[in-house]
């Protein structure tokens, strides 16, 4: 079963839709280097929140990766763009999965 990270974040003024999901791709290739990645998918709820969810094959990859990516520059770029103090992160082991 894999491992659910969920990290979440309001953008800071003026940032548009486009120029953030635009960051986010950016973030793929770096990610799709990480051992364990398996695929990521960006949300926004009506509150202005963006939820990115990241699927990892371990827990230890999922809280790996935060190392990992500290230095790339795609990273980084994101970081400009959002409100520090609003981001969350949450890494979750799956107990139960459908067939």
């Amino acid at each position: 079963m894999s491992v659910l990270e969920i990290v979440k974040w309001k953008a800071k003024p003026n940032v548009s839709d486009k120029k953030m999901i635009d960051s986010v791709n950016a973030m793929v290739p770096d990610l799709k280097k990480l051992e364990g990645f398996i695929s990521q998918t960006l949300y926004k709820d009506k509150n202005d929140y963006w939820i990115d969810i990241y699927y990892w094959d371990t827990t230890e990859n999922a809280h790996l990766s935060n190392e990992l990516m500290a230095d790339k520059e795609s990273l980084k770029h994101l970081l400009e763009l959002i409100k520090l103090d609003t981001v969350t992160m949450d890494v979750l082991k799956s107990l139960q999965k459908s067939e």
